[in-house]
């Protein structure tokens, strides 16, 4: 998709602030996108062909191929994965949060009587 339409498609899902942005808000953007941008239709199983043996080296691998794609198409790609990984970030630190909030406290035992 052309980058005007990728900025119109963030900011009607998002607002023109990105107010509307979540974890859930932006997993189904993202979701929605991956869909659109399969071969392979929606629903349909494929075949994932990877070499790499790391993450490290799944990332690598993106970054140098981004670095081969058109502006507008890099912009999006390079995008997406900030907007993915930092949201990813942002959950990982409320977890954190929720679990010192809970820590010590147990559930209360069911007896047989219940």
């Amino acid at each position: 998709m052309e980058l005007g339409e990728f900025r119109a498609r963030v900011r009607a899902t998002f607002g023109e602030d990105l107010h509307r942005a979540s974890p859930a808000s932006i997993r189904d953007f993202l979701d929605t996108l991956a869909e659109e941008s399969s071969p392979h239709g929606s629903g349909q199983r494929f075949v994932i062909d990877e070499r790499a043996r790391s993450y490290e080296e799944v990332m690598r691998t993106f970054f140098c191929d981004v670095l081969e794609l058109p502006q507008g198409e890099a912009i999006q790609q390079l995008w997406v994965v900030a907007l993915e990984l930092s949201y990813a970030l942002i959950a990982s630190q409320d977890a954190e949060r929720l679990e010192s909030l809970f820590r010590g406290i147990e559930e209360p035992r069911r007896t047989d009587f219940e």
